[in-house]
């Protein structure tokens, strides 16, 4: 019977080739360590153990009711008016009335428990939302886009991601159905609400700075 011996030329070889595999696992394991470490971490602001109480929830109400006010103003013939919102206030409302307006809008019960978090910086906001992977972390730059349609000048108000990240892994800005409620920013996109009485309320102009947004409005009579 014929015996397969290794020659002593085929020995370095076989070593080689054992050790190129081995390093090559080695490195793949890394990176999937890294990128499980980069996924799980969170943004230093954002805050995990931020929740409500009695007194954010009734700080929250008139907050909201603050801003409908506003919206709902009666006020002179195409009437330019500005609007500050404090990034505390948002963060606050997030905490505490999140959960109702997403009972209201007939999403899951395990979105109700996700938190969600805003920070404005200069001339763009980003937004952390808990999810499955961790937590998602998605950056807006709001601004005034104009487009002709039908002969007419129509402006509205983009709101696209310009960039995603779980944890501190940066992802597709695309991928972003699974970081929170991303449908209450898409709403806005016209740039323009009906109220009840038939007049409309217009974003002309918005501005992210650090700590806060402000927008310059208009509040036009019925369409006809």
């Amino acid at each position: 019977m014929t015996k397969n011996i290794s020659t002593p030329s085929q020995q370095p070889t076989q070593s080689r080739r054992f050790q190129r595999v081995t390093f090559g696992a080695l490195v793949f394991l890394s990176l999937a360590g890294v990128m499980a470490f980069l996924s799980k971490s969170q943004p230093k602001w954002f805050h995990a153990d931020f929740s409500s109480d009695a007194q954010m929830e009734s700080r929250s109400a008139d907050f909201e009711q603050g801003l409908a006010a506003q919206f709902t103003k009666v006020r002179g013939q195409d009437s330019v008016w500005a609007i500050r919102i404090p990034e505390k206030d948002m963060n606050e409302w997030l905490a505490s009335r999140l959960p109702k307006w997403l009972e209201y809008q007939g999403k899951s019960a395990e979105q109700f428990n996700r938190k969600v978090q805003v920070r404005c910086q200069q001339d763009h906001m980003e937004i952390a939302a808990e999810n499955s992977w961790g937590v998602g972390v998605i950056e807006i730059t709001p601004k005034m886009q104009s487009a002709t349609k039908d002969n007419s000048t129509v402006t509205t108000l983009n709101l696209e991601p310009t960039s995603a990240a779980i944890g501190s892994l940066a992802i597709p800005a695309f991928i972003i159905s699974s970081f929170g409620p991303t449908d209450m920013f898409e709403s806005l996109q016209k740039s323009e609400f009906r109220l009840a009485d038939g007049r409309r309320v217009k974003v002309q102009d918005i501005e992210v700075l650090p700590g806060e947004i402000r927008m310059q409005l208009q509040t036009s009579p019925t369409k006809n």
